[in-house]
């Protein structure tokens, strides 16, 4: 029976999160599962055995030197006892330590780094992958665009890449979609709702989605905003749109467990990242038959909605692509104009929607697992 280790934060949010619990759930029934957290918490399904390091959270530049040392240590004992085919890590510290962990490693890069390794903290990660990431055997950037970052900035070794997609569970989403709202949501989706899905920081850039919908009330009277997800930015969000005098059409409703019919209830998915790895809140909409609109950020989004095209190239306006719109990133008036035309053309928008449908069983986990099949080989 071959072994496999997962190693990461927590299995609770996140898309690398997302990755683990749907490969734990989609590898073949022989391959013994062992999941190591740094703290004990989980929301997401999984299958195997859940081990805690229980280390503590990691906020600055010293408690991570910190959580890097005590997690290497007690991290190599379970190496040293289990004996692992493969450990496969997700995120920044689990990634580090699984490379200096004497395992055979497998690294997930879950995002473009030359744009999200930001402050200090970046600059420090940035030099650890340029010196040491090579040492892995295998690294699985979550894009080609990823990939081509990786090869090109960081230096690493082309025959070491192997990209992998993001997996989706498409069956179960599509069941969850179909979940009637609560009562005290129904009256904002019988108005034609904007949808945006993430947490609320920098990244994610809801402030450009606000300016935008601003833009789209004045074509679209009766329109609505929503906003799912938490963060440190929310009441600096909330500020804002009280400023912009709209803060009455927008509902900022929390992180859901089930997000899906909310997606499935909306008319359009604004996506209004700086930078992305492969942004599975575009898939997720998808999967729900909403069309999206987005930035033409690194990464993701082209290589999701205009798969044909070069996944270097960035849009200098409005692109209206196969599978949805990209926008020219840092242009709310664009990103407004665009979800505009979708939600006010019907045929383009029912085009959008079943084209999307389409698109979406590319990333079905079933598929997708097949990439991660020299795990068990």
């Amino acid at each position: 029976m071959k072994k496999i280790i997962f190693l990461l934060s927590t299995l609770s949010t996140g898309g690398g999160e997302r990755v683990a619990s749907e490969l734990s759930l989609g590898l073949p029934d022989d391959i013994q599962r062992i999941i190591v957290l740094f703290k004990k918490e989980v929301s997401y399904p999984y299958r195997g055995e859940i081990v805690s390091l229980d280390i503590l959270g990691a906020s600055n530049i010293f408690k991570k030197a910190f959580t890097l040392f005590f997690g290497l240590m007690k991290f190599k004992k379970i190496v040293k006892k289990e004996k692992p085919d493969y450990v496969i890590s997700f995120g920044h510290l689990p990634n580090i330590i699984n490379i200096f962990s004497g395992a055979k490693s497998v690294v997930r890069i879950d995002n473009f780094y030359s744009s999200s390794c930001q402050g200090f903290g970046g600059m420090i990660y940035k030099c650890v992958v340029r010196f040491f990431f090579n040492r892995a055997n295998i690294i699985m950037p979550v894009s080609k665009e990823s990939a081509r970052d990786m090869v090109e900035k960081f230096k690493i070794k082309k025959e070491k890449i192997k990209v992998a997609y993001n997996p989706l569970n498409i069956e179960e989403i599509e069941k969850l979609a179909k979940e009637p709202l609560e009562k005290e949501y129904l009256n904002i989706f019988k108005n034609p709702v904007v949808i945006n899905m993430g947490q609320l920081g920098k990244q994610k850039n809801q402030k450009d989605l606000i300016i935008s919908f601003g833009q789209i009330k004045q074509k679209i009277k009766d329109a609505k905003l929503v906003i799912l997800g938490k963060g440190a930015l929310e009441e600096g969000l909330k500020s804002f749109a009280g400023e912009l005098g709209i803060k009455n059409d927008i509902y900022f409703l929390g992180w859901q467990k089930n997000p899906f019919k909310f997606l499935a209830s909306s008319k359009v998915f604004i996506l209004s990242s700086l930078w992305e790895g492969l942004p599975y809140v575009l898939l997720e909409a998808m999967a729900c038959g909403v069309p999206v609109v987005s930035y033409d950020c690194r990464s993701g989004p082209r290589e999701i909605l205009a798969p044909k095209t070069n996944p270097a190239k960035e849009t200098s306006g409005i692109e209206h692509v196969k599978f949805g719109v990209l926008v020219k990133p840092k242009n709310p008036i664009l990103l407004a104009e665009a979800a505009v035309k979708v939600i006010l053309d019907k045929s383009y928008w029912k085009e959008l929607r079943d084209k999307s449908r389409t698109r979406i069983l590319d990333f079905d986990s079933k598929n997708i697992i097949k990439e991660w099949d020299f795990l068990y080989e």
